[in-house]
């Protein structure tokens, strides 16, 4: 069975409100995605419940560990996405309302009576990812005159650039205006 699938022909067949939980310790790969290149396996909790149409998928508490390249620096690094909580509904059939995204949209897999929550994971680890990923706060980064690591060489053509910014204040008399 491939990663993140589940059968759930049992929890269907039981009464509305039943559930069922797993404790997730997955290694998980999206080959069309290579953006993330995963450093840990996937883990957290997860609960599905029984609805009267559909099962609900509940993920807890859900973490893995991501290679990101330093927006600054251009090393790479590994960093914890974490997320904290996702949903979503599975669908026997379609669902009674009108959805205006498709996509939005998972179903439940009726002939082997399975979940694929991959789709699912990718969507909530990207949503999860780093604004503007970085080593470090307090990196320094590249200098952008001679493209030495500013973490590692105090380079002079970078130190000219912040000395020329003190001088240059085009709004120093914007106060005096006000």
């Amino acid at each position: 069975m491939p990663q993140l699938t589940y059968k759930i022909a049992k929890l269907w067949g039981k009464t509305q409100g039943s559930s069922e939980k797993y404790e997730l310790n997955e290694k998980i790969a999206f080959p069309d995605d290579k953006e993330l290149d995963f450093s840990s396996n996937f883990t957290g909790k997860l609960t599905f419940i029984r609805l009267k149409d559909e099962i609900s998928a509940l993920l807890n508490k859900a973490q893995v560990e991501i290679q990101f390249t330093c927006n600054r620096c251009l090393k790479k690094f590994s960093q914890l996405v974490e997320i904290p909580e996702a949903e979503r509904e599975f669908f026997y059939d379609d669902p009674d309302f009108a959805s205006d995204d498709l996509s939005d949209l998972f179903y439940i897999n009726k002939k082997p009576m399975t979940i694929d929550l991959n789709e699912m994971v990718r969507q909530e680890i990207i949503l999860h990812f780093p604004l503007i990923p970085v080593c470090s706060k307090s990196c320094k980064g590249l200098c952008p005159v001679c493209g030495k690591d500013r973490n590692q060489v105090k380079c002079r053509c970078g130190a000219l650039k912040e000395e020329d910014s003190e001088t240059y204040r085009p709004f120093k008399d914007l106060k005096k205006l006000i």
